[in-house]
């Protein structure tokens, strides 16, 4: 297996988006390449330093998987 993803942090008013994508790769492990797309809304708390801005949207974004749907879009 040979994983490749890609990840969206956006600042879209008073949200913060976590989207993007991961599939696998390898043509044995996987050869349709079928691809897991999500997408994940959480409020944004104003933080000034963009590393922080970004670790912390990506962690809040995790742990709201195990939230209600409506938590996500």
């Amino acid at each position: 297996m040979r994983y490749v993803a890609k990840i969206h942090v956006l600042d879209v008013m008073e949200e913060v988006v976590v989207s993007g994508y991961v599939f696998d790769a390898d043509p044995l492990t996987d050869p349709d390449h079928e691809v897991w797309e999500f997408a994940y809304s959480v409020p944004g708390i104003g933080l000034d330093d963009p590393a922080a801005w970004m670790l912390n949207a990506l962690y809040r974004a995790l742990v709201s998987r195990d939230l209600p749907s409506q938590t996500q879009i």
